[in-house]
């Protein structure tokens, strides 16, 4: 079922996730030494069952998660947007998002009738890089795009859509935010549906970012998106970034101007809906726009600005997303994945899986 170069390359990336060097693991399979297990999993030597035996027992591995043709272990590289989550928490959780990201890119494969997407340039930024540069290229992405003055408006329609990056709503811990994902046929952004509007917005705009700038700026494995120590550059530029995507200088400009208040906590929460940002977000655009100084900022009260002065949020994504629910729906009325199966890779229950369809106003296509 499963040919030797596919388990080679496998053993490989589970090896190198578990943190074992190939000196260990070649005496766990009863080899003289390392060269051996190099040669395997270069696909230079056929891997016997026995061998992968004792190498999955040794690895704590079940022959059905290793062999699992939607694990990307070893395959994709994220960067976790959170403040508090453990470890623990993080390598469960990415298990569960592979398949994810693995799914999405194998529907997408199979359904798709539209011609691959051209993939936009990638940002001419780097580690040497300037704030304000990172800035610039964000607002001439605004207008390249046509993005509007309220960009938030169009971030999935024209900006994901355009640089070929696919996004995913999902129910995170409550610690994590959202990741950037590379795979090599794809990049995917993460958001957690749970959090405010605003700071959903801004969480795709990061992401975005370091999707576009991997390979000059890669990002941290974990980013703490709250932290009150000194960021990365790279997170640095990448806020940076966001925030003049979300807020064009002349977006804010022209509405500032039409203010017939002084601005207080009341008109920039205002303000900042309009933006579908959060207020906070916007009160540092300002600054670093220099219309107001970071002392004035500080003046304001930010207890009158939680969830932009609203009791509560005012909306929450569905799960997922339109294209990727479609996609789930096509594959089980044609009978492409089973319904079990399906349940299994997106980690709900059958029952979730028949409201998934309810919610996007899909006939369900099979019997609980």
């Amino acid at each position: 079922m499963h040919n030797n170069q596919f388990l080679s390359r496998r053993l490989a990336a589970w090896r190198e996730a578990k943190k074992i060097n190939q000196e260990v693991l070649s005496e766990v399979m009863g080899f003289k030494d390392r060269q051996t297990l190099s040669a395997i999993e270069k696909g230079a030597r056929n891997l016997q069952p026995e061998e992968l035996m004792l190498a999955l027992a040794y690895l704590d591995i079940s022959f059905e998660e290793f062999a699992d043709p939607y694990s990307l272990v070893g395959e994709v590289e994220y960067s976790w947007r959170q403040s508090d989550a453990t470890d623990v928490i993080l390598v469960e959780f990415e298990k569960k998002t592979n398949r994810l990201v693995a799914l999405y890119r194998d529907l997408r494969q199979h359904f798709s009738t539209e011609a691959p997407s051209v993939i936009f340039p990638r940002l001419t930024l780097d580690k040497d890089s300037t704030l304000e540069e990172a800035q610039r290229c964000a607002e001439h992405l605004v207008d390249e795009l046509a993005l509007g003055e309220f960009p938030a408006e169009n971030l999935e329609s024209r900006l994901l859509k355009r640089f070929n990056i696919l996004m995913l709503y999902i129910d995170a811990p409550k610690d994590v935010s959202g990741a950037a994902i590379r795979h090599k046929d794809v990049s995917v952004v993460l958001v957690n549906r749970s959090e405010v509007s605003g700071r959903r917005n801004f969480d795709i705009a990061h992401e975005v970012f370091h999707c576009l700038t991997w390979d000059a700026l890669p990002p941290r494995h974990i980013e703490y998106a709250y932290s009150k120590t000194k960021k990365p550059h790279e997170e640095r530029l990448a806020d940076a970034f966001a925030s003049a995507l979300l807020m064009p200088g002349k977006s804010v400009d022209k509405y500032l101007a039409m203010l017939d208040e002084p601005l207080n906590e009341l008109t920039l929460n205002a303000l900042a809906d309009k933006f579908q940002v959060s207020s906070q977000a916007l009160k540092w655009r300002l600054v670093s726009l220099k219309k107001i100084s970071e002392n004035d900022a500080k003046v304001f009260d930010d207890s009158l600005m939680v969830n932009n002065g609203h009791s509560r949020d005012i909306t929450t994504p569905r799960l997922y997303n339109q294209q990727f629910v479609e996609y789930v729906a096509k594959a089980l009325d044609s009978g492409l994945i089973s319904v079990r199966k399906m349940a299994t890779v997106t980690g709900l229950t059958i029952e979730e899986l028949k409201q998934l369809m309810l919610d996007y106003n899909k006939p369900v296509p099979f019997d609980l």
